[in-house]
Formats: structure tokens, C-alpha cells, sequence
């Protein structure tokens, strides 16, 4: 009875796995591959190390071990090099197509350009083909597994990020409060010098009868 459950769950979970490898909305396969744990040293454990290389390997991967792997059918093996050109790009931004030809096992551009198509469409891939000079340029990659090294350089990248933002912050910071010191500036000298506008005015407002008394006196004299 053990022995009935177990194959009846193996073939639920190889079923599960082909429609997910199958599936034009599924990169994400950490949930999957943890639940199939179970399929190892089993009949099954083809299908297992199959979407341990979904998960994390690339086309070349399955292609050197592909006779002791399961057969995969066209749109399996599409998804398999969509996979593999996101992680490509994982740390590049630059793809050449002669460096995706070989690690996707395609052996021309035009088929190489509707798998990138597809990865457009697909929306786990933006960017910018340049088919004068065959190449890609990466704009943006989702929706997929990454590798423990490919996580150490997403983290590098968004430690080099984070720094980069702290310094232009104390950059902005420091301009705004130079800006600041200096309105202050502006402002005092301002206040300064309205001040002694007014004490000039009430200077020349107080002097202003002398003046005109003393000069009365002097006609006076010369009548």
C-alpha cells in the first residue's frame, strides 16, 4: 500500500512538474522543486533533476545530460532558453548573440530573435535589440530563480546601489544646507540693509527743518 501511495504521488508530482515546465506564465519553480524533494532515489528522479535545471541551470545543462534526462517538446525547450538568456543577463547588460547562440543550442539569429521575442512578450524580459550589430541590450529581468551566486551579485549590486543613493542624499544634502546658509545670509544683509535705509530717511527727515531754518537765516541776511 506504501509502496502504491508513493508512485501514485510521483506521477501527481511529474505531472505537476510538466505543466509548470509547460506553462508560459511560470519562471518561478522554489515551491515546486521543494515539494519534489520526495522524488529523490525514486523512478522519478529524472523528472526532479530536470526542473533543478529549470530552476537554476541553463539549456547547455540539460543538453549534456539529455539522455538520461526526460524528453522536453518545443515549447519546453523555448522556456528552458528564455531561462537561460534572463541569466545571462543576470550580471550583463550587453548580450552578444554570438555568446546566447551557444549557451541557448540555437544555430541562427532569426530563431535566436524569436526566443528573445518571446521573452519580451512574456514580460520577464526589457529590452533593446540591435540586430545591426547583434546584440542585446538588458534593460530590466523578473519573474524567475536565481542561483546562490547570482544572489550574491544582486546583493553586491544593491549594496553598490544603496551606497551610491547615500551619497548623492548627503551630496543633495549638503548643497540645500549650503543653500540655506546662504539665504540666511542673503536674508540678514537684506534686513541690514533696510534698516539702514530707514535710519537714513529719518536722518534726513530730522535734519530737514534745521536745513530749511538755516537757510531762511541766510536770506534773510542778504535782504
Amino acid at each position: 500500500k506504501q509502496w502504491y501511495q508513493r508512485r501514485v504521488r510521483g506521477e501527481l508530482l511529474v505531472e505537476d512538474i510538466r505543466r509548470a515546465l509547460s506553462s508560459d506564465s511560470t519562471f518561478f519553480f522554489t515551491d515546486l522543486l521543494e515539494n519534489c524533494n520526495v522524488l529523490l532515489n525514486t523512478e522519478y528522479e529524472p523528472y526532479l533533476k530536470l526542473l533543478s535545471i529549470f530552476s537554476a541551470g541553463k539549456y547547455l545543462n540539460f543538453a549534456e545530460n539529455a539522455g538520461n534526462l526526460p524528453e522536453l517538446n518545443e515549447v519546453e525547450l523555448t522556456k528552458l532558453r528564455i531561462l537561460t538568456i534572463l541569466r545571462m543577463s543576470s550580471n550583463k547588460r550587453v548580450l552578444k548573440y554570438s555568446d546566447m547562440l551557444v549557451e541557448t543550442g540555437l544555430s541562427s539569429s532569426r530563431d535566436l530573435e524569436q526566443v528573445i521575442i518571446q521573452s519580451i512578450q512574456h514580460n520577464v524580459l526589457d529590452c533593446k535589440i540591435d540586430e545591426a550589430n547583434e546584440q542585446v541590450f538588458v534593460n530590466q529581468i523578473s519573474g524567475y530563480n536565481v542561483t546562490a551566486e547570482q544572489q550574491d551579485y544582486l546583493l553586491d549590486s544593491l549594496a553598490k546601489w544603496s551606497e551610491s543613493c547615500r551619497t548623492i542624499t548627503e551630496s543633495m544634502q549638503a548643497d540645500v544646507n549650503n543653500a540655506t546658509c546662504k539665504l540666511k545670509t542673503n536674508v540678514k544683509e537684506t534686513v541690514e540693509f533696510q534698516k539702514a535705509v530707514e535710519a537714513a530717511k529719518a536722518s534726513v527727515k530730522k535734519e530737514k527743518p534745521h536745513r530749511e531754518a538755516s537757510s531762511a537765516k541766510s536770506r534773510k541776511r542778504l535782504a
